[in-house]
């Protein structure tokens, strides 16, 4: 029997207390726990969880599938170094100029965006994504020598920890880039959490769900779209803001549409919709495709061991025959194959027709079986999956607002008449 809470109780308050308690102690141990580069590594998926959750407010809550996020990470990047580097700027001052950028550039797009619609829209982004890191190298404008061109370019601004704070070793500063990097992740999730429960977030989510019955409620649709798009774009650029902060470099390399089919895949694993669900996708992310290419490095039997199991969880999941079975079945048989398969190849050396390096391609195969396999069992995400299942442990119940006496007395009256006209 789940325990119940009524929705605003003094109860739901301390559950959503602990809650969060919880989340910020978890936040503060890790740095010290992980190594520097395992940090560092952190660093770049808060980054990434930023970009994620601007994404989500295009895709998830508006409903327009606009595949550009990445080009306004480059944006938010590239503007942090050049003010850096040749203006003589602070990080932190360049983070609104970043992210103003960023939205000028997204009100631009978000234009067009009122005319287009669905694979049009699409394909339209994508170009602009695609072709983004080339407009870097152009030798118009000095631009090469603001983003450095095709070799990229270094800060030399250093977020180092100062003097006064001996907790932080200076040959590592890895770990207090990710307090601050913590503080400006924390911040955006809270305002982006905000907005959506807010009025014009509700107004953002009728226009995903029925555009003409938003329009007939009075919403203003040209507005609300592109706003939304232009504050998608700046959250992307907060995003490359701290992509700089952590690397201290920045390169197109690093912002090609590589970088865009992560975010997508990270929405998608993570939660469409959901707000936790992009800090969850980006962790996925980041170490998921670390581990593939840092501990599977076996051969091609690894990999046709590795389908196997997926086929045998999808084949036990087709047998039961309520959801929550079927999630538990194909992803207890997935952890425990994929358990064994990997205990197996630790300990016994099986040659096969292909090496695995960690870096060629049958790496990026087995990361893809992985996610295919992930998303089939939970295709509302692990946010989506984790709510389904742990509603059965706690349940908030809405509680509706009481009507005032007047309506309710017209209601009754309402209902008094209707019965005694049909008597």
């Amino acid at each position: 029997m789940p325990y119940k809470f009524n929705s605003g109780s003094a109860e739901h308050r301390m559950y959503r207390l602990v809650g969060y308690g919880l989340l910020i102690v978890l936040m503060l141990i890790i740095p010290f726990v992980l190594p520097e580069f395992q940090v560092t590594r952190l660093n770049r998926a808060m980054a990434m969880a930023v970009a994620i959750l601007g994404f989500n407010l295009v895709i998830g809550y508006s409903g327009l599938f606009a595949l550009c996020q990445s080009a306004f990470i480059a944006l938010g990047a590239f503007t942090s170094a050049s003010l850096i580097m040749d203006h003589g700027w602070d990080y932190w001052m360049t983070i609104p100029a970043g992210m103003f950028v960023s939205f000028l550039i997204g009100l631009a797009l978000g234009v067009p965006a009122l005319k287009i619609k669905g694979l049009y829209l699409a394909m339209s982004t994508v170009a602009f994504a695609a072709a983004f890191p080339s407009f870097t190298k152009l030798e118009f404008f000095g631009i090469p020598e603001r983003t450095g061109g095709a070799n990229g370019r270094e800060i030399t601004e250093k977020l180092n920890p100062p003097d006064w704070m001996p907790i932080f070793d200076v040959t590592e500063p890895g770990r207090y880039r990710y307090f601050l990097l913590a503080g400006l992740a924390l911040f955006a999730f809270w305002v982006v959490g905000n907005l959506i429960k807010s009025r014009p977030g509700r107004a953002i989510i009728s226009i995903r769900d029925n555009e003409i019955g938003a329009a007939v409620s009075g919403v203003e649709l040209r507005r609300f779209k592109v706003l939304n798009f232009g504050l998608s774009a700046a959250i992307g650029g907060l995003a490359g803001v701290m992509w700089a902060m952590n690397s201290g470099f920045v390169a197109e390399q690093d912002f090609t549409f590589v970088l865009m089919v992560d975010l997508l895949v990270g929405l998608v694993v993570g939660g469409v919709a959901t707000v936790s669900g992009a800090a969850i996708g980006a962790l996925v992310v980041v170490f998921g495709r670390w581990l593939v290419q840092t501990y599977f490095n076996y051969s091609l039997s690894a990999v046709v061991v590795m389908i196997a199991v997926v086929a045998l969880a999808l084949y036990l999941a087709r047998q039961q025959v309520t959801a929550q079975k079927k999630f538990i079945a194909g992803a207890g048989t997935l952890i425990v194959g994929w358990g064994i398969a990997l205990a197996l190849f630790a300990a016994v050396d099986m040659p096969g027709l292909y090496q695995l390096n960690g870096d060629g391609p049958l790496s990026q195969a087995v990361f893809g079986i992985v996610l295919i396999g992930f998303v089939f069992f939970a295709p509302q995400g692990i946010v989506g999956s984790w709510r389904k299942l742990w509603i059965h442990v706690v349940q908030i119940v809405p509680v509706p607002p009481a009507l005032p006496d007047g309506a309710e007395i017209l209601a009754t009256a309402g209902v008094a008449t209707n019965d005694s006209t049909q008597g």
